[in-house]
């Protein structure tokens, strides 16, 4: 003779898996103390766009893109973006703080590249000068009212257009800018 305490097993197992479904994402909040908001809210947020020869004050520096340079890329399709910018330091400390930065190259249609981890040779080639500044992630920051100029090499399709560089640095996030 089997006695069971619950004559309704299955309905018991279902009831439960809901339970779950509705108590868990509840805990989840509750114990993140609103940081689960908060970060919502950034992954949400727009960056501040500059428009072409103009610069931005972010993250203890004044942000500018001083040009976007296509080079014949090595494999067929492709072309290699040099990206050229530059920080003035306004506050060397907070700078210091806010690296390491991360950037991704844009285009009109959303698609995002991230930047060569070496030097690309076409731009050892035919930029020499720019093969040799710093990246964001190795640039350091200076004192005060001095001007850290960087490059970054992209490999991109060549129908890419309405090239834009993002920029956001740990410490000034979840504020970013997006270079035109």
């Amino acid at each position: 003779m089997d006695v069971s305490a619950n004559p309704h097993p299955r309905k018991s197992y279902w009831l439960s898996l809901a339970a779950l479904a509705v108590v868990l994402p509840v805990a989840i909040v509750v114990h993140s103390q609103g940081e689960l908001i908060q970060w919502l809210r950034a992954a949400f947020r727009s960056p501040t766009t500059v428009e072409k020869g103009a610069s931005q004050s972010y993250a203890g520096a004044d942000w500018r893109l001083t040009g976007l340079a296509r080079l014949p890329g090595a494999l067929p399709g492709t072309t290699v973006v040099l990206a050229e910018y530059e920080a003035a330091v306004e506050d060397e400390a907070r700078l210091r703080d806010s690296f390491p930065c991360k950037l991704a190259l844009v285009d009109d249609r959303g698609r995002r590249w991230k930047g060569t981890f070496m030097v690309d040779p076409v731009v050892r080639k035919m930029r020499p000068d720019a093969a040799q500044k710093p990246h964001c992630g190795t640039a350091e920051a200076s004192r005060k009212g001095d001007t850290i100029r960087m490059a970054e090499s992209f490999v991109i399709p060549q129908d890419a257009d309405g090239l834009m560089l993002s920029l956001a640095l740990y410490g000034g996030m979840p504020d970013s800018l997006l270079l035109k």
